[in-house]
């Protein structure tokens, strides 16, 4: 199983918002994050990249 962490990009490092991370929904200028347990994290912005080798997701705010 492929679970990622979710960071929003800061201007000197990215800030870290959720973790466990099963499901990524884009819709409406929002990042909707589900971890594994089906707790859900609305997140403004778009994402800017998804690393699947280091389970990292990072969204850029808007």
């Amino acid at each position: 199983m492929c679970l990622s962490t979710v960071y929003q990009k800061g201007e000197d490092e990215n800030v870290f918002l959720c973790k466990n991370i099963a499901r990524v929904i884009p819709k409406d200028g929002e990042v909707v994050c589900y971890d594994l347990l089906g707790n859900r994290t609305v997140v403004p912005g778009r994402i800017m990249d998804i690393d699947l080798i280091e389970n990292i997701i990072l969204i850029r705010g808007n």
